[in-house]
C-alpha cells in the first residue's frame, strides 16, 4: 500500500492553495470554455464533447512545464494507458492489450500519417519530440479509419499549425547535466500564407551510466494559400540522435532485486552501447474545396532513417546466483529504412450526412546488417557451453569475464544476418456518421487492407546464401457506434476492430528456421462511455466501460511437416480484457482546477499454451492474467493560479502491482509519483516565463520488472529518481 507520509502530503496540498486569493478570475474562466477540437477519431474535426470515442489530449508546452521530457510521458495520467520503461524502447499497454512483438499493440501517426517501423511496432524513440504541438491518445481500435497497427488504440503526434507572428526562445537545465535549448519563429500574413521553423537541441547525461543521449532536430512548415478554395501545406524535419543505451538489473525468479556493484546507477554489460539515428520526413498536403460540401485531401510523406544499434540483450539462462554472473547477448545492427506514403481523402458533409472515404497506400524499405557478439556453440555441440553469443559478467565487480584473447569461443561483431526487406500495405476505407434526429446519431464504417512483405537475404546464420521469403493477407476493419447527445453530455456504444499484420521483425521471416502462416491478429472492442460538462462547464467527466477480445496471435511452435523447417510461424492464444476508465475535471474557482482519473484493468488469457522444448510437455496458461498489466492506475492533480504572474500544479500518480511472469507467482511493480511544478511571468507583456518543475518529489524508488515468455521473474530497469528542471521562454 502508498506510505502514509505521501498521501498525507498529497491530501494537505490542495488545501495549501486555498490560502491565496485569486488573481485571474477572467483569464481563468476563459480558460475554462475551450473546447478541444479533436480529429483523430473521425478523420473530421469536432469537439471533444461529439466524438463517441475515448480521447484524451495532451499538450508538449505543458508536459515541459511539468519537467516530463522522457518518452512516454505522454502517457502519464491518461486512463486505461500504463508503460514499462525498458532498456532500449518502453513497452506500452492501452486497455491490457499486449503485444507480440514491442509496440504492435497501437498506431503512431504524425499528422494524421502513420509512423511505423519496418518491423511493425512503433519506435517510440524515433518519435521526433521536438516538432510535436500536442497529441491524441484515443483508446479503442482505430483501423477502421487508419488500417494496420490500430489494433488498441492511435496515437496522432500533431504539429504546429502557424496562426500568429512571434519569435521565441526557450532555454532548460536540470539534473543530471540535462540541457534543452529551442529557437522558434511563427509568421502569418493577412493573405493566409504562413510559417514556422524551430531549431531544438537536447544533451541529458543521463542519471544512469550509458543513458545519455544528444539530440538535435530542425523543423519547417508553411502554410500556402492558393486560391479562396484550396491551399498547400508543407513540411520538412530532420532528427539527429546519439544515445547510449542503460542495462538491466537481474532478479531472482520470485523478483527480488539482486544487488550489484553500483546499484540503481550501474551499467552491466558490454560498452559502449548505443542507439544512434538520422532522420528527413517530408510531408505535403493539399487540400481543395470542390464545392461548399465536398472537400478533397491529398497527402504524400516519405522518411529516411539511417540507424546505428548497439545492445546488449539479457540472457535470463546464464543467470548464476551463486557464483554472482549474468549474461548478455552482445548484438549490433546497421539499418536503413525508406518509407513512401500516400494518401487520398474525400470528406462530403450535409444536413445529415457526415461522411468520409479514402485510399492509402505505403511501402517501406529496410536495408539491415545483424552482427552478434559473446561466446558462441555454432552448431550447439556443448563444445562452447550451448552458448548463442553471450557475454557472462561479474555482477559484484561489472566486469567481463569470457571475452579473453585466447578464449576461441568468443567472437566479436559476427555478420549473422544481412536481408533486404519490402513491405507494401493498400488500404480502402469510408464511414458515414449519419444524424437521425437532432440528438441521436449512428456511425458506420469500414476498411479493408491488403499488405505484403518479401525479403531477399543474403546472409543467414552467418553464411552466404540467396534466399528469399514473402507472405502477404488482407483484412476487414468494421466500425459502428450510436450516440445521444443532450445538452452538454454524450452517452454512445460502439463497436470496433483493430488488426495488426503480425509481420513482426526480419528475424522471424528466415526460411532456414521458419515456416509461416500469415493471418493478423484482431481485437474486436466493445465500448459504452459518457462524457459530458455541468455547472456552466466548470465540471466535466469522461467514462467508458470496455471489453475486447483479441485473436490470431503469432505463436511459435514445432513444425508438424518434417520435410519444412523446424519452427511452424502461426496464429493461435486468446485474451480477453474488460475494465472501467474516468476522468473527472472540476474547478472550484475560477483559478482552481482539479483533475481525477481511475483506470481499472482485467485482462485474461483465454487461451495460452506453450509448446514444449527438448522433450518437455507443453505448459497450459489459460484463464492466467497477462504480464505488465496493473489492475488499478490513479493519477490525481491540482493546478492553481495564484496571481497574474504565478500557475502551481502538484499531482499524484498511482500504479498497482501487476504479474510479472506467466504463471503468475510474481506480482509487483507498485509505485507512486509525486510532481510539482510552477510557471512565473514576472513581466506584464508576458515576454518572460519561467517554468521550474520537480518529478518524483519524494525520490521514490520503484522498478519496472519483466520476464520476457518466462514464467519467473528475470530482470528490472530502475525508474527515474528525483529530477530537477529549470526552464526560461522569451518572446520577441
Amino acid at each position: 500500500m502508498p506510505k502514509r507520509t505521501h498521501w498525507t502530503f498529497f491530501l494537505a496540498a490542495p488545501s495549501l492553495f486555498y490560502l491565496h486569493p485569486s488573481w485571474a478570475d477572467e483569464q481563468q474562466s476563459q480558460l475554462a470554455q475551450i473546447e478541444r477540437i479533436v480529429v483523430s477519431a473521425t478523420r473530421t474535426e469536432k469537439r471533444q464533447l461529439e466524438v463517441p470515442a475515448a480521447i484524451t489530449v495532451q499538450s508538449f508546452d505543458v508536459l515541459r512545464q511539468k519537467g516530463l521530457t522522457y518518452s512516454t510521458d505522454e502517457f502519464r495520467g491518461v486512463p486505461g494507458v500504463f508503460f514499462l520503461r525498458g532498456e532500449d524502447t518502453p513497452s506500452i499497454s492501452i486497455r491490457g492489450a499486449t503485444g507480440n512483438h514491442g509496440n504492435d499493440t497501437f498506431l503512431a501517426l504524425i499528422d494524421g500519417m502513420p509512423f511505423v517501423g519496418p518491423d511493425e511496432e512503433v519506435l517510440l524513440s524515433d518519435v521526433p519530440y521536438s516538432i510535436v504541438e500536442q497529441v491524441e491518445i484515443v483508446r479503442g481500435p482505430n483501423s477502421a479509419l487508419y488500417g494496420r497497427g490500430a489494433i488498441g488504440g492511435a496515437v496522432n503526434y500533431q504539429t504546429r499549425d502557424p496562426a500568429t507572428d512571434i519569435t521565441e526562445l526557450s532555454l532548460t537545465a536540470g539534473s543530471d547535466n540535462y540541457y534543452r535549448g529551442q529557437l522558434l519563429l511563427e509568421r502569418q500574413t493577412e493573405q493566409g500564407t504562413g510559417l514556422f521553423a524551430t531549431l531544438t537541441h537536447e544533451k541529458d547525461k543521463g542519471w544512469r551510466d550509458n543513458s545519455a543521449q544528444d539530440t538535435s532536430s530542425a523543423f519547417f512548415k508553411s502554410r500556402l494559400a492558393l486560391s479562396d478554395v484550396s491551399e498547400l501545406t508543407a513540411w520538412l524535419s530532420y532528427f539527429e540522435r546519439d544515445a547510449d543505451v542503460p542495462s538491466t538489473i537481474p532478479t531472482l525468479a520470485n523478483g527480488d532485486i539482486v544487488e550489484v556493484i553500483g546499484g540503481s546507477k550501474s551499467f552491466l554489460g558490454q560498452g559502449p552501447t548505443r542507439n544512434n539515428l538520422q532522420s528527413w520526413i517530408g510531408a505535403v498536403r493539399y487540400e481543395h474545396h470542390l464545392s461548399h460540401s465536398l472537400d478533397l485531401q491529398v497527402t504524400l510523406q516519405t522518411r529516411q532513417f539511417d540507424r546505428d544499434v548497439r545492445l546488449n540483450f539479457y540472457d535470463y539462462f546464464e543467470f548464476d546466483p551463486a557464483n554472482n554472473m549474468m549474461g548478455v547477448n552482445g548484438f549490433t545492427s546497421f539499418n536503413d529504412t525508406s518509407v513512401y506514403f500516400a494518401e487520398a481523402l474525400l470528406h462530403w458533409q450535409n444536413d445529415r450526412h457526415n461522411i468520409v472515404a479514402g485510399v492509402s497506400a505505403e511501402r517501406t524499405t529496410l536495408d539491415e546488417k545483424d552482427r552478434w557478439s559473446g561466446a558462441l556453440d555454432p552448431v550447439f555441440s556443448g563444445a562452447c557451453g550451448f552458448r548463442f553469443y553471450d557475454i557472462l559478467i561479474d555482477y559484484s565487480t561489472g566486469k567481463i569475464i569470457n571475452d579473453q584473447a585466447d578464449n576461441t569461443c568468443f567472437v566479436r561483431e559476427q555478420l549473422r544476418t544481412a536481408a533486404d526487406t519490402t513491405n507494401q500495405f493498400y488500404g480502402l476505407f469510408i464511414q458515414d456518421e449519419i444524424d437521425l434526429t437532432d440528438k441521436l446519431s449512428l456511425t458506420l464504417g469500414a476498411r479493408f487492407d491488403a499488405f505484403e512483405r518479401d525479403i531477399d537475404f543474403t546472409v543467414i546464420g552467418t553464411q552466404p546464401v540467396d534466399q528469399s521469403a514473402s507472405g502477404s493477407a488482407n483484412a476487414i476493419s468494421p466500425k459502428a457506434s450510436l450516440a445521444y447527445q443532450q445538452d452538454n453530455s454524450l452517452l454512445y456504444l460502439s463497436y470496433g476492430r483493430g488488426f495488426n499484420s503480425n509481420f513482426g521483425p526480419v528475424f522471424q521471416w528466415d526460411p532456414n528456421r521458419y515456416a509461416r502462416d500469415e493471418a493478423p491478429t484482431t481485437i474486436d472492442n466493445y465500448e459504452l462511455g459518457w462524457k459530458g460538462q455541468a455547472l456552466d462547464r466548470n465540471l466535466s467527466w469522461e467514462t467508458a466501460l470496455f471489453y475486447f477480445e483479441q485473436k490470431d496471435r503469432r505463436i511459435f511452435i514445432d513444425n508438424p511437416n518434417p520435410a519444412g523447417p523446424p519452427t511452424l510461424a502461426t496464429t493461435g492464444q486468446k485474451y480477453t480484457s474488460h475494465g472501467l476508465e474516468a476522468s473527472v475535471s472540476y474547478r472550484p474557482t475560477p483559478a482552481t482546477q482539479l483533475l481525477f482519473n481511475y483506470t481499472y484493468l482485467a485482462p485474461k488469457w483465454d487461451e495460452l499454451i506453450i509448446a514444449g522444448s527438448f522433450g518437455e510437455p507443453d505448459s497450459d496458461y489459460t484463464n492466467h492474467t497477462p504480464q505488465g498489466v496493473p489492475e488499478h492506475i490513479f493519477y490525481s492533480e491540482v493546478s492553481h493560479q495564484f496571481s497574474q504572474w504565478l500557475q502551481a500544479r502538484l499531482s499524484y500518480e498511482w500504479y498497482g502491482n501487476y504479474f510479472v511472469d506467466l504463471s503468475n507467482q510474481v506480482r509487483t511493480g507498485q509505485h507512486q509519483l509525486v510532481n510539482l511544478s510552477a510557471t512565473f511571468t514576472p513581466l506584464e507583456d508576458d515576454k518572460l516565463t519561467v517554468d521550474l518543475s520537480i518529478t518524483n518529489l519524494l525520490d521514490e524508488e520503484y522498478f519496472y520488472y519483466f520476464a520476457a515468455s518466462r514464467t519467473a521473474a528475470t530482470n528490472a530497469t530502475p525508474g527515474t529518481p528525483r529530477q530537477l528542471r529549470l526552464g526560461l521562454r522569451m518572446t520577441f
